[in-house]
């Protein structure tokens, strides 16, 4: 079958509404540095029609083993990985945002030595998960320990408050009260498992069923309530909500369903290495050249919020108040509450700012300044004026990124991103030609910009003020040169 490298086609009529881009700003603001941009850039673009939105988002892996463990939107499917690693053949990969482990996981699958960073403890936890499975547990002490952990939640006996639910603000009144008690009971037994591979197993089965057993939904920026929940302002209505034993009994037996095939798929190959924290902080501590290829998916700059929309999981894992505001701070900047990291990552760059210095030249020369411009004009008129600062924030760190990926791929190597387009106040910011530019600024060529058949539209709020806009999806190539 043709591979996802090979399969790109010109798509004219998709270059016809490229040839309009940026040549009118909806707010009446310059539109030259971008026009020089698509210029530039659009020659790479094609469509290309082995990517969809299921290759790209994490839906393709609803019924993977080990992957369907854990509702976890932000990632991209097991296919993809596998498509790209058998098409150019690495022998060492890197995911600086790692999800659940997607890519380390997949890759090591396959005799690649790979590694994985990742500063949302959620994904690091469901990757350990299958790494355990695959290799450190057998598949009847899962099953012996999983009887135990369902009886105790199950037995009849007063609520264990020293284990109760350790709520924050965000996820209080979550649970129906027995599922409540039925928490405490799972929090209790999981202290008691003297074998961390199986306690690893046993808490993320607990967590991956949370949301399924409360009052709540993600989506997107934040959680939504149902009205059972007690919060005023909330008319979602959920349906029925599981209880968490019921719905814990079926996550474990799904779990025992796939031992066998991911001892198979991961057991007894190179083991991938799983790096718990911020790549703004982990990719300068690898060493120079250390990489053949990357593949990765960054958080786009659209106002999600991680730590809200896995705030169930985040206080499972014990996560207080300030915990949740200081993780928030230090992930890629991609929502209004992100505050300037620059003195920050003065502080991490002590003793040699080379890369730090040319990520700021990259930045501050960068077309963005030409939206960031427009949008200080309107900021009156924006739903949040800290959107002004997201986009400084992330365009400034993706900087950073791009620089030390420029350091540790090997030339000759690869890095294969996916992102998306974003749009503020009617105004386009073509994140896959910014970033194109930074690529070519540290040493990469980009080789291609693989669109979506269908991008996505822009929010209905903005369709009224400034009419329906396609935004574009893709997926980038860049070659690091000699």
């Amino acid at each position: 079958m043709t591979s996802v490298v090979d399969a790109g086609s010109t798509d004219m009529v998709g270059f016809q509404r490229l040839a309009d881009f940026a040549m009118v700003s909806p707010n009446g603001g310059s539109v030259a540095d971008r026009r020089r941009l698509c210029e530039r850039f659009a020659p790479r673009l094609s469509v290309n029609p082995r990517l969809n939105r299921r290759t790209v988002s994490y839906q393709g892996n609803k019924a993977v083993p080990g992957f369907r463990w854990l509702k976890y939107k932000e990632g991209f499917s097991r296919d993809l990985v596998l498509d790209l690693i058998q098409a150019h053949e690495p022998e060492s990969v890197l995911d600086p945002f790692a999800g659940t482990g997607t890519t380390p996981l997949v890759a090591a699958s396959c005799g690649v030595r790979a590694t994985g960073v990742e500063i949302m403890p959620v994904g690091v936890a469901a990757g350990k998960a299958v790494i355990a499975a695959a290799e450190d547990v057998p598949r009847a002490a899962f099953h012996e320990a999983a009887n135990g952990l369902l009886a105790h939640v199950r037995r009849a006996g007063p609520t264990p408050t020293a284990f109760a639910f350790p709520h924050v603000r965000i996820t209080r009144g979550a649970f129906p009260e027995n599922s409540e008690a039925e928490i405490a009971k799972a929090r209790e037994f999981n202290t008691r498992v003297d074998a961390p591979a199986i306690e690893t197993l046993l808490n993320l089965a607990c967590m991956s069923v949370l949301e399924e057993c409360s009052y709540t939904r993600k989506d997107g920026q934040y959680l939504r309530w149902d009205y059972r929940s007690g919060r005023s302002r909330t008319r979602m209505d959920k349906g029925e909500v599981a209880p968490f034993a019921e719905a814990l009994e079926a996550r474990l037996f799904e779990m025992l369903e796939d031992f066998d095939e991911l001892k198979s798929m991961y057991g007894g190959k190179n083991r991938p290495e799983l790096i718990t924290g911020s790549s703004l902080e982990v990719l300068r501590t690898l060493p120079d050249r250390s990489f053949d290829m990357v593949i990765t998916s960054p958080p786009y700059a659209n106002r999600y919020d991680y730590t809200r929309t896995y705030a169930l999981e985040l206080a499972w894992l014990g996560y207080g108040q300030q915990d949740f505001i200081d993780l928030r701070q230090r992930l890629l900047t991609a929502t209004v509450e992100n505050k300037e990291k620059r003195d920050w990552l003065n502080s991490v760059y002590t003793d040699d700012c080379s890369e730090l210095s040319r990520a700021s030249c990259m930045y501050q020369e960068s077309a963005v300044h030409e939206v960031l411009s427009i949008l200080r004009e309107k900021s009156s008129e924006l739903s949040n004026r800290n959107i002004i600062r997201l986009i400084e924030g992330y365009f400034f760190e993706m900087a950073v990124i791009v620089a030390e990926l420029g350091r540790v791929v090997r030339p000759g190597g690869v890095v294969l991103m996916v992102n998306d387009n974003v749009q503020y106040h009617g105004e386009e910011v073509p994140v896959d030609f910014l970033l194109a530019d930074y690529a070519e600024r540290s040493g990469f060529t980009c080789a291609n910009i693989w669109m979506l058949p269908r991008g996505k539209g822009n929010s209905s709020q903005q369709m009224a003020r400034f009419g329906r806009r396609e935004i574009r999806k893709c997926v980038y190539r860049w070659v690091r040169s000699g």
